[in-house]
């Protein structure tokens, strides 16, 4: 529920989704006592959190999202413990297919990489192998692919409840309705914010706006390379139409992917939205008949399947240029930080973006070096490199 207006605080942190209430709860439980967290929705999971569809993986092409998602990972497990709510973490599995030799070969890097960085149930699969993990694909063309079981799936607003609940016990403030409108700075340092329902003043102020991102750093003349990008969602409307635990099963060559969610197939397909501008999260006709006729194609379930067009629904990414989160210090105004660009992952890495931003914060040292997801990068022309496969 929203708590009461708070004209002065410790930390403000714009953006009440998961990761700024991952960030409140992690700062609080490092000694920051008067901490305030700011939205422009009228309550939480009503922006990019609440539109998630809760998939979880440790399969990547970076090392440092796997980093991420180790942490986040081994937070997950003891979530409930700490929060008193369950997260929903499934390990369902995330089964990529190849088609081709050079999807095979881009998958056995990444498979190197994983294991490298400690994702030891990371394996590359046959197709025989795959077969028993999801028998119920079109085979045509298979060559292989990969597999983790402790991929699998999240429920993105029981996660964000935890950390609201947690972070409430500790003394945190969520204003919702509240939409930053003005950022007073002097100098090098940011002063105050202004929104509908009036000013608010701080020590350190965070950036967690999501898709909205950029646009909030402009209001401080800074500017964050952060855009938003639709995603949308198609849900069929019949009931266990394949098994609860089928892994969400991905084509490296397409990115068409599908999971159950909820009873229901859901079908997702990454390409690029017809309208992607004004935060517009309509769905369109056009990309459901696009994404249906290729499930079709590579799930023969599907074909005995129809759309629930009142039950499909659409998102919003923060994307940054190199598809990888954006963590710690402005490069000029010394009390903004930023926590943003997950690109389609944030949920997933919340908890670990919200230990390492705090512990960043703080001066605390981490086994993951976030330097790397520094704001300058962009500056400094040190994108990270990834091995691409999905």
């Amino acid at each position: 529920m929203p708590g009461k207006d708070i004209r002065t605080a410790e930390v403000i942190i714009i953006g009440a989704g998961v990761i700024g209430a991952s960030i409140a709860y992690h700062l609080s439980i490092n000694g920051f006592k008067d901490i305030l967290v700011l939205d422009g929705a009228s309550g939480p999971g009503m922006g990019s959190t609440g539109k998630a569809t809760g998939g979880f993986r440790r399969q990547f092409g970076s090392k440092i999202n796997i980093e991420l998602s180790q942490l986040s990972g081994k937070k997950l497990i003891d979530f409930k413990d700490e929060h008193g709510v369950d997260p929903g973490y499934i390990k369902a599995g995330y089964l990529f297919l190849a088609q081709s030799p050079d999807e095979m070969k881009n998958l056995t890097q990444a498979n190197a990489l994983q294991q490298e960085s400690g994702v030891k149930d990371a394996a590359l699969v046959t197709v025989d192998e795959i077969e028993k993990l999801n028998p119920h694909i079109n085979f045509s063309n298979i060559t292989g692919g990969s597999f983790c079981g402790s991929d699998g799936f999240i429920d993105p607003k029981s996660i964000l409840n935890g950390y609201v609940l947690s972070s409430q016990k500790r003394g945190v403030n969520f204003g919702y309705d509240k939409r930053v409108e003005k950022i007073n700075y002097t100098g090098n340092r940011i002063e105050s914010i202004e929104t509908s329902t009036g000013k608010f003043s701080a020590e350190i102020f965070i950036n967690a706006a999501g898709a909205w991102a950029g646009w909030l750093a402009g209001l401080a003349t800074e500017y964050l390379p952060v855009k938003h990008l639709k995603r949308q969602v198609c849900r069929m409307k019949e009931k266990n139409t394949l098994p609860a635990g089928t892994p969400m099963t991905v084509w490296v060559d397409s990115a068409f992917h599908f999971r159950m969610k909820d009873d229901h197939l859901v079908l997702l397909h990454p390409d690029q939205p017809e309208n992607n501008y004004n935060y517009d999260i309509t769905v369109e006709n056009s990309w459901l008949e696009r994404v249906y006729k290729i499930a079709k194609e590579k799930l023969p379930a599907a074909k005995d399947c129809s759309i629930d067009t009142q039950a499909c629904w659409a998102g919003l990414y923060e994307m940054s240029p190199d598809e990888h989160v954006i963590l710690g210090r402005s490069d000029f105004l010394e009390n903004f930080y930023y926590a943003n660009g997950s690109s389609g992952h944030g949920v997933m890495h919340s908890p670990a973006i919200g230990e390492l931003l705090a512990g960043a914060i703080c001066g605390k040292k981490s086994d993951i070096d976030i330097d790397i997801l520094s704001p300058r990068r962009f500056k400094e022309g040190k994108l990270i490199e990834q091995i691409r496969f999905f």
